[in-house]
């Protein structure tokens, strides 16, 4: 599943992304009716960029999640 996120939070570091992470995987299970059952998702990643678009971390939802 992709959900692009074209305004971006600016954030200090790696632990702030981990943790907006995790809060945004805890929205998603809180609403299967809007991001489907945690089955179909669980094996995808967020990508983080930084603010040229280059891939700087690809968090895997199941680290977040387990």
């Amino acid at each position: 599943m992709l959900i692009r996120d074209e305004e971006g939070d600016e954030l200090p570091d790696m632990a702030a992304a981990e943790a907006l992470v995790a809060e945004i995987l805890r929205d998603m299970l809180r609403l299967p009716h809007v991001y489907g059952p945690p089955r179909r998702w669980r094996r995808d990643v967020f990508v983080v960029t930084d603010e040229t678009g280059a891939v700087v971390a690809e968090i895997p939802y199941a680290n977040v999640l387990s």
